[in-house]
């Protein structure tokens, strides 16, 4: 049986790792920290390259495969059994591309034998490129099956034939992607706290740093508010420090040039972010009930009612992809 599909939270790529050093740069102490410091920048940087490389791919494609997988079995009485053949309406799977290929096979497989080695995430991220380089032929096919009206001419007797296959390649690509996901949240997240601490010694409370900052808090609400039942005295806490950060970063960062528009859509993302956790705090603290249309939408990527885990997740991506393009 398929494991339930989920649209994944999307990791926030790390930036280039800095190396804290002090002093004057003309006198011998200073030498002698930047001497120390240059290893730690390489192997900052080889850290930096490696995660970007499994994030970078994992964005491309997750949840693209997710939500497609979600639209083709959505359709069917019996996901199980397949199309019966008298589905009056039909969706396809979503189809990996050769652009998605390259950002997750070679890519993968150089990030897989870098410097450093990272055991679990490793053998995660080649079970992931494993995964998906099994279901993106039978992904195609029967994409193309389906976009073609094929099932048309022949009653669904190929798209009966694929359906197994196809389902098998989709839970492996399921499992792989919840182990894979959670090795690179893991990972990225202490790399991402290590960098935080770096940015503030050596530069203070940057721009870099207040983004940074904002996008932990952000990977920790939005990780509390997915549950059905949370602490909504920790949840409110969390809303109210990620709230003054915001308005902290305003004051000191907004109108810096260059990228002065950038970051305004960034602000704008984390603004609305926010609304929608206070809304998620809301319904549960209130215990409003989705009404029956609601229960209908709960798991749709555009139509999830307010105050829904859903409709967060979606902000919070949305929030993920501005903070990428800083």
């Amino acid at each position: 049986m398929l494991p339930t599909l989920r649209i994944a939270v999307l990791a926030a790529a790390v930036s280039t790792l800095l190396a804290a050093c002090s002093g004057d740069a003309g006198t011998a102490p200073a030498a002698s920290t930047a001497d120390v410091a240059a290893p730690q920048a390489d192997a900052d940087q080889a850290l930096t390259a490696k995660l970007n490389a499994y994030i970078a791919c994992f964005n491309q494609v997750d949840a693209r495969v997710h939500t497609g997988a979600g639209h083709y079995t959505g359709w069917m009485d019996d996901p199980t059994k397949g199309p019966s053949g008298k589905e009056a309406t039909v969706y396809a799977p979503y189809d990996i591309s050769d652009h998605d290929m390259k950002l997750c096979d070679a890519p993968l497989s150089g990030a897989i034998a870098a410097t450093p080695a990272l055991p679990a995430l490793d053998a995660a991220a080649g079970r992931y490129r494993d995964a998906l380089m099994t279901l993106q032929p039978l992904s195609h096919q029967v994409h193309d099956y389906y976009e073609r009206q094929d099932h048309e001419d022949d009653q669904f007797a190929k798209g009966k034939q694929l359906h197994d296959p196809l389902m098998r390649a989709l839970s492996s690509f399921v499992e792989a992607s919840e182990a894979f996901s959670a090795e690179l949240d893991a990972q990225n997240d202490a790399a991402q706290r290590a960098q935080l601490k770096v940015l503030e010694q050596a530069e203070g409370r940057t721009r870099e740093y207040y983004r940074l900052a904002m996008m932990l808090d952000a990977k920790v609400i939005v990780g509390l508010l997915q549950e059905d039942a949370f602490d909504v005295a920790r949840a409110t806490a969390l809303l109210e420090g990620f709230n003054q950060l915001s308005d902290e970063a305003h004051a000191k960062v907004a109108d810096a040039e260059p990228g002065k528009l950038d970051w305004n859509s960034f602000e704008t993302a984390a603004e609305k972010f926010r609304r929608e956790g206070k809304a998620r705090v809301k319904r549960v603290s209130e215990k409003t009930a989705y009404t029956q249309m609601e229960k209908g939408w709960l798991d749709s990527p555009t139509l999830a009612p307010e105050g829904s885990p859903g409709r967060l997740l979606r902000t919070y991506n949305d929030l993920v992809f501005q903070s990428n393009r800083q």
